[in-house]
C-alpha cells in the first residue's frame, strides 16, 4: 500500500508548504495564526470517527501530529465528526486521475487562504488514483502539489484491514492523511528545508527512516497494516521521527 506526493504543480517540486520567495513556507510564517483543514467525502466514503483503542478519539492522531509540527503555536481547525464535514454525493469515477480530484476540489472547496489563515482540502472518495501509468491499486491518499489539495481513496484504506487488530484501518486512515497533510505542509524537504539529510533520494520527499511516519514503506497491505499496529500496540502519539521534527522545529523554534 503506498502513499503518493503529486508533484506537478509544484515548482522545482516544493509543495503545498513552499512560498513564492522560496523562503519559509506560508504555513510557518508568524503571521499564519490558523490553520484550518476542510474535510469533504463522497457519499458512503466518510472518514472513520469516534473512539479508537488505545488513543482516545480517531482525529487525536491526526490533530496531535499537526499540533506537532506546528509546536503547538497554531490555532488548529480539523473536523472530527462526520457532521462537521461535508457530504458532496456520488462521484460516478471509480479511476480518478489529478484533474479528477482538482476539479472536485474547484467544486466543493469552501475554505481558501486568506491573511492570516493557512487552508488544507482533503476528499475522500471510493475508487482508485490513476496517473499517466494506469490505475494504482495501492495507493491510499495523494497530495496535489501546492494546491493544497490531498485525495483520500476509501477503498483501498479498507483493504488494510487487521480483522485480528480491528482498529488498524483506522489508525492507517489517520496515519495517511498525517503523510500527505505533511507533505502539503512542507515535509520532506518539499518546502520545509531539511536540518540534516534524511530524504530517500529514489522516492523523493519521503523520509529515509522507515520507523518515521513520512517514509516510502508500504508496499502492501501488509506493510501498511504492520506500521499502524506498531504505533496502536506501542501507544506511541507522534509518528515522525526525529529528523523530521528537528526540520520543522528549526522554523518554530520547537515546543
Amino acid at each position: 500500500m503506498r502513499w503518493a506526493l503529486w508533484l506537478g504543480l509544484a515548482a522545482c517540486g516544493s509543495g503545498g508548504g513552499g512560498d513564492d520567495t522560496g523562503g519559509t513556507p506560508t504555513a510557518f510564517d508568524d503571521v499564519t495564526k490558523r490553520v484550518v483543514f476542510e474535510i469533504d467525502y463522497e457519499q458512503g466514503q466518510e472518514p472513520f470517527t469516534g473512539p479508537i483503542l488505545g488513543f482516545g478519539d480517531t482525529f487525536d492522531v491526526m490533530t496531535a501530529n499537526v499540533d506537532r509540527l506546528f509546536a503547538g503555536k497554531k490555532t488548529l481547525v480539523i473536523p472530527r465528526t462526520v457532521g462537521d464535514m461535508e457530504n458532496i454525493g456520488d462521484v460516478p469515477d471509480e479511476e480518478l486521475t489529478s484533474t479528477d480530484i482538482l476539479a472536485i476540489a474547484d467544486a466543493h472547496r469552501g475554505q481558501h487562504d486568506a491573511t492570516g489563515v493557512k487552508t488544507y482540502y482533503i476528499v475522500f472518495v471510493s475508487g482508485k488514483y490513476a496517473d499517466a501509468s494506469g490505475v494504482q491499486d495501492g495507493v491510499l491518499g495523494v497530495s496535489f502539489g501546492n494546491t493544497g489539495v490531498i485525495a483520500m481513496f476509501k477503498d483501498v484504506i479498507r483493504s488494510t484491514n487487521v480483522p485480528a487488530f480491528p482498529n488498524v484501518v483506522r489508525f492507517v486512515e489517520q496515519s495517511t492523511m498525517v503523510h500527505e497533510g505533511a507533505h502539503a505542509i512542507g515535509l520532506v524537504d518539499n518546502g520545509v528545508h531539511m536540518t540534516a539529510q534524511h530524504k530517500d533520494a529514489q522516492h523523493g520527499a519521503h523520509c529515509n527512516n522507515d520507523k518515521c511516519v513520512m517514509f516510502w514503506l508500504n508496499e502492501g497491505a501488509t506493510d501498511a497494516a504492520q506500521f499502524a499496529r506498531m504505533y496502536v500496540v506501542s501507544g506511541n502519539a507522534i509518528l515522525f521521527d526525529t529528523a523530521c521534527l528537528d526540520d520543522v522545529d528549526a522554523l518554530t523554534g520547537g515546543p
